[in-house]
């Protein structure tokens, strides 16, 4: 006597192996966050943009004149734009700030920019443990 499973029984029991088994393993990978965010710059003081650990992917803005791009070191709870080293940076290339690092933002005309950045932050959480039926 021989007895067979068939093909919809063999299917199902594959496919729950399978699924078991794929919920077994943990992910390791920490996710990329996306961060976006926007400004008003009200002329041509210099001002605060964004702040590391960031790698801005680019800015784009709204204004008649390109705005000027700095980077300065935050000291404490002290920011000092104007004293700021000048950053050759056109808003469509990659910059990557690190902790206590700002990007800081002048422009002759009251202007609106947007920008688009990577978080560098190593804490940012791992993606949750599958639980295991071990």
């Amino acid at each position: 006597m021989t007895t067979s499973l068939g093909w919809g029984t063999t299917g199902w029991i594959l496919f729950a192996g399978l699924t078991l088994g794929g919920c077994a393993t943990t992910a390791e990978h920490k996710p990329v966050q996306d961060i976006r965010g926007a400004a008003a710059v009200t002329g041509r003081t210099t001002q605060p943009l964004v702040a590391g650990p960031i790698r801005l992917l680019h800015a784009n803005f709204e204004s008649r004149t390109a705005p000027h791009f700095s980077r300065v070191w935050k000291r404490g709870d002290h920011i000092d734009c104007n004293s700021a080293t000048p950053l050759a940076w056109d808003g469509q290339t990659e910059v990557e700030l690190r902790q206590d690092e700002l990007i800081c933002v002048a422009a002759g005309a009251p202007a609106r920019i947007w920008w688009h950045g990577r978080s560098l932050d190593q804490t940012t959480p791992a993606a949750p443990e599958q639980a295991s039926l071990r």
